[in-house]
């Protein structure tokens, strides 16, 4: 049995669609669900620039929290952070030994990246847990079939929290592609992405069902969401190398920007490296 998913809501529509993604995802994998709630001034919420979020009693919490997880269908354990969502997170990771965070996404295209926080790389760096970010409104097949795979020709070392998602993918058996972003006057062969991503041991036993995606683009990020575009992916799979998340400087990082504007779920992997 898959350990459990952490999914973390503030009722707002993109965490609500988030919560249901996730407890699809478990249905496919036999995972349980712990549901997180926090206040909505904690996440990436373009309200949050506004003054116009609504406090909640705890009688209106409760009675939001047992509306939404009564339908799910799967086992749920139901929490509340009060301050400080990042170390609230990794504590709940920490006690529940939760294999995936699950956090939904709001429409920030109007809202300027530099006014967004990267609260998926902040857990990220807190929780060091693959990440699972799922946009309102995006393409929601699920269990996906297709999934894409960003990858440079760089060696790639997971962390050991990421194991559980070569056993997820092993169970949903979706067909995968390794996407290269090159730059417009280089070959757009992706043999050693294909081989980084296979020698890390994310494939496993569906290491037979891959292909390569060469791409060619002046700018990584929208490299890597055509290249998603361009396979059909239900899922993309970002690997989060420190870099991207120990420095200051969130959205100047390629995860961040393909984070910011992707439209599809999109599943971050910490690496050592």
């Amino acid at each position: 049995m898959t350990p459990p998913f952490l999914v973390l809501t503030d009722f707002t529509p993109a965490a609500d669609q988030a919560l249901h993604y996730a407890a699809a995802l478990a249905t496919a994998v036999q995972a349980s669900l712990v549901v997180v709630h926090i206040r909505r001034e904690t996440l990436l919420d373009p309200d949050a620039f506004n003054g116009s979020i609504r406090h909640l009693s705890e009688g209106e919490v409760a009675a939001a929290l047992q509306e939404r997880i009564q339908p799910l269908g799967v086992p749920v354990v139901v929490e509340s952070a009060v301050d400080g969502v990042e170390e609230a997170v990794a504590d709940a990771v920490r006690r529940h030994s939760a294999s995936l965070v699950v956090l939904g996404k709001p429409d920030t295209e109007t809202t300027p990246d530099e006014l967004v926080s990267s609260t998926s790389l902040k857990l990220l760096r807190a929780t060091r847990t693959p990440l699972l970010v799922v946009p309102i409104g995006g393409q929601m097949e699920v269990p996906p079939r297709h999934v894409t795979i960003a990858a440079d020709n760089s060696p790639i070392s997971l962390k050991t929290q990421s194991e559980t998602m070569r056993g997820l993918l092993g169970q949903l058996r979706p067909h995968v592609t390794v996407a290269h972003v090159a730059e417009p006057e280089n070959s757009d062969t992706c043999a050693l992405a294909l081989e980084a991503v296979s020698a890390s041991g994310l494939l496993g036993s569906i290491e037979n069902r891959v292909q390569c995606h060469g791409v060619r683009h002046r700018r990584v990020p929208e490299g890597i969401l055509l290249a998603a575009h361009e396979t059909h992916a239900d899922l993309l799979v970002l690997v989060a190398r420190r870099r991207s998340f120990l420095g200051q400087l969130f959205n100047r990082s390629v995860t961040s920007q393909v984070i910011l504007h992707g439209r599809l779920p999109m599943l971050l992997l910490p690496a050592l490296d």
